[in-house]
């Protein structure tokens, strides 16, 4: 006869016995928990049920008055309270945003700056300098912040004084844009040079032919 043989089957039993017990009191460990929980909830004067009248905002006094919440809130959660009392929004009063580049110095549908004046173009979302009958006589330049600066080519000489009031990205994309036309207008008059002498040579070589007897 082998000892531990008669034993050897009721180990698996008493694992199963002791795992149902753990089960049993896990179970009741989370009831009891759960019911001390509803008890705390439903006590009069509660902590929690302050928190949750109150969002989570203000906090509960010893003698347990309600402190007031702080008095700053996002503007989201005004407008919302605003909204469900049927009163104005409150950041409806404000200024709307500018329809051109540095419209916040925009006064009347200009801006002037240390002298120099700029029409406001809503409509291309630009502002101009100088006279823009004349398209050709335009430049054209796209600034970082989105919109456009019009500038006729015989203005040029006023943008140095309104230099202070571009940003440091959009004088960069000012400067670029002057230097690229002055090389596209200093080709095109070399090629316009050229045409003009070559015209001339032409006009004089007919007209010596034409002198000759």
């Amino acid at each position: 006869m082998r000892i531990g043989s008669g034993t050897a089957g009721m180990e698996p039993a008493a694992a199963k016995r002791n795992a149902g017990e753990r089960n049993r009191r896990f179970f009741d460990l989370n009831a009891e928990a759960e019911s001390f929980g509803n008890s705390m909830w439903t006590v009069n004067g509660s902590r929690l049920q302050e928190k949750d009248k109150t969002g989570g905002q203000g906090n509960v006094a010893e003698d347990g008055n309600r402190e007031e919440a702080p008095a700053d809130r996002s503007e989201a959660v005004k407008i919302y309270e605003a909204a469900v009392s049927g009163k104005p929004n409150p950041i409806g009063g404000l200024r709307e945003a500018p329809k051109v580049p540095y419209g916040y110095l925009e006064k009347d549908g200009v801006i002037v700056y240390n002298g120099v004046c700029f029409v406001c173009d809503e409509k291309t979302n630009s502002i101009c300098l100088g006279d823009m009958t004349d398209e050709e006589n335009v430049l054209n330049i796209p600034l970082s912040g989105g919109g456009h600066l019009k500038v006729n080519r015989d203005s040029l000489g006023l943008l140095s004084k309104a230099a202070g009031m571009f940003s440091p990205e959009d004088l960069n994309l000012i400067m670029r844009a002057i230097s690229e036309d002055t090389k596209i207008q200093s080709v095109q008059k070399e090629i316009e040079d050229e045409k003009a002498s070559l015209g001339n040579r032409i006009s004089g070589e007919n007209g010596g032919d034409g002198t000759e007897n």
